[in-house]
């Protein structure tokens, strides 16, 4: 899936089908994503690989490629160790899951102020305005940008616990990436540097408040979307 600068901004893709270039694991990844959102997979269901391949047109081997994908971002879990079904993905569990982000990137934000060095934050920052630059930008490469950001403000923050929690929290709310939400990533982009530039700064408050308001707004988008998907 990838994002298509047009004259007017970033574009997306459809998801239903596998666009060329695609691996037959990223579409099926994506695919039963999309399933799980809509509520075609229901939360506690097996999942079979051969049934999944059969239902998607493709081999076992991407469909295993993608629930491997799918149980590392903590979208499916083992049953006694073995059988793979689908995690809840309601409404109720994703918005619990950004409020924990929130409460916890909130914090680092404070406790980051002034450990980012301007120089630091310009890199930063310089990598956020390639990506827009690009012609094509893929999840993966944005997703790798929005790490920078968040990523170097947790461990600036200087707890590594609550770095690790945070970086598994995201990884649950990893779909909602610019395939999925495309309007968020020039105004995240927009919150991404004003964060940088409050970081680098000496104005904890600030810090704060700018990433509570940033999570805020995915969280919007995240539940807009969800609706959006289950809608008849």
């Amino acid at each position: 899936m990838t994002l298509v600068r047009s004259m007017d901004g970033p574009t997306v893709a459809g998801l239903d089908a596998a666009p060329p270039e695609a691996s037959l694991a990223e579409f099926a990844y994506n695919r039963l994503v999309e399933m799980m959102l809509g509520g075609v997979l229901a939360a506690g269901e097996v999942l079979q690989e051969r049934k999944l391949s059969e239902a998607l047109s493709v081999s076992r081997t991407p469909v295993r490629e993608a629930l491997t994908r799918l149980e590392a971002e903590s979208l499916v879990a083992r049953r006694h160790g073995r059988v793979l079904v689908v995690s809840d993905m309601s409404i109720e569990t994703c918005v619990n899951t950004l409020d924990m982000r929130r409460t916890l990137e909130m914090e680092a934000a404070a406790r980051a102020t002034g450990r980012i060095s301007r120089g630091e934050a310009a890199r930063i920052a310089a990598a956020i305005d390639a990506l827009l630059e690009t012609a094509e930008i893929t999840p993966t490469h944005h997703w790798a940008v929005d790490e920078m950001v968040h990523g170097s403000i947790a461990e600036a923050a200087g707890n590594p616990m609550a770095t690790a929690a945070i970086r598994d929290l995201r990884r649950r709310t990893h779909i909602f990436n610019t395939a999925r939400i495309p309007h968020r990533l020039l105004p995240g982009a927009s919150e991404h540097l004003e964060l940088l530039d409050a970081v680098s700064g000496e104005d904890a408050e600030r810090s704060r408040r700018l990433m509570g308001r940033h999570i805020d707004n995915v969280k919007s988008a995240i539940i807009d979307y969800i609706l959006g998907a289950r809608r008849p």
